[in-house]
């Protein structure tokens, strides 16, 4: 379950242009001890948020540089380039003087409200232009994701084109399908003040199922190397709670591999566009 309290950040302006937080990131955010990518890189663009005052993000591109740890983080923001209708953010994690990633953000009014014109539905996997995306209480539960990962807690999941196990990556096409949705139980309709800082969840949460499929997650260790999302306009207007079709294709070599997908709205609108790139050990 998502708590907002998990984004709740302390500190604030500390000169012309920059900010420092600070938080503590708890052992449940953590594979083995070692952070979930996406929800370091989440703070870093609630901290640009908090930071800019501003409502809505265009982009998001995180470096990893070293795995967190659980304990105190440091999370300082400054405006690279400011402007009245967008500006330009770079985000720093750190800890224990250890840079854990750094992210770069373009924020923007532009973003504010719906396009004029959406992208199309796909159709390669729907089969017409015009065909319904299938209905997410219609698809398979994926429950078993968030027991067996405790740090994947945080989201509703139905099927589309994935597997119904741990056990059933590796051996097949590098390509995936499936709905989200944060899971907030009883705690209200939006727990965060951003949807877009969900986005981030899922998108790092997902990204490499698709090169998974190929290498398996029993053998391998997939290292991330970073994180990028492109939004639509008004992509922030859909609350977290609603569901989300993550489609992620990718492909493996014998040392690294690459993913690439998207993230539409429950009537098929363009809300991201994804990509990430990573090491296999």
């Amino acid at each position: 379950m998502l708590d907002g309290r998990d984004f709740a950040l302390d500190g604030g302006p500390t000169g012309e242009h920059t900010s420092r937080f600070v938080r503590d990131l708890p052992d449940n955010w953590c594979f083995s001890g070692r952070a979930f990518g996406g929800y370091t890189s989440a703070l870093a663009l609630a901290a640009v948020f908090e930071h800019s005052g501003r409502a809505a993000a265009a982009s998001l591109s995180v470096t990893f540089v070293e795995a967190g740890t659980p304990g105190p983080l440091e999370i300082d923001v400054r405006t690279v380039r400011g402007g009245r209708s967008a500006a330009a953010y770079e985000a720093t994690l750190s800890q224990a003087g250890r840079t854990i990633l750094f992210a770069g953000s373009w924020l923007s009014d532009g973003w504010l409200g719906p396009p004029s014109v959406d992208a199309p539905v796909p159709f390669e996997r729907y089969g017409t232009p015009t065909a319904e995306l299938p209905d997410p209480e219609s698809c398979p539960s994926l429950e078993w994701i968030a027991q067996t990962y405790p740090s994947l807690r945080f989201a509703h999941r139905r099927g589309v084109d994935y597997p119904s196990g741990i056990g059933e990556f590796g051996r097949h096409h590098p390509e995936v399908a499936l709905w989200v949705a944060t899971d907030v139980g009883t705690g209200g309709d939006e727990p965060l003040p951003h949807p877009q800082v969900a986005d981030v969840l899922h998108a790092d949460a997902h990204l490499f199922d698709a090169p998974g499929k190929v290498s398996g997650f029993v053998d391998a260790w997939l290292l991330s190397l970073d994180l990028n999302l492109v939004w639509q306009p008004g992509a922030h207007l859909l609350p977290s709670t609603s569901w989300r079709l993550l489609e992620a294709r990718g492909s493996v070599t014998s040392g690294a591999c690459t993913a690439y997908g998207s993230l539409r709205g429950p009537d098929g609108s363009l809300l991201a566009v994804l990509t990430s790139q990573g090491l296999i050990r």
